[in-house]
């Protein structure tokens, strides 16, 4: 299991869109991302933002005429 650092995220690693690390602080506070603390930092699974980001994804709008 690898943790991912807030940092990481922001980076977009591991295949994943870089999140900037305002939005994943406004994201942890509205309970919107799963997350846990170890001491005093913050880590995250990958399969947390992959859940996020499937639940978070719309089709695209067909082109109007």
């Amino acid at each position: 299991m690898e943790w991912l650092t807030p940092q990481d995220i922001a980076d977009g690693i591991n295949g994943l869109p870089p999140i900037p690390i305002k939005t994943q602080n406004t994201l942890r506070s509205k309970r919107k991302v799963k997350y846990t603390k170890v001491g005093r930092r913050v880590v995250y699974k990958k399969e947390w933002w992959e859940e996020y980001i499937e639940q978070h994804t719309r089709d695209p709008k067909p082109k109007a005429d």
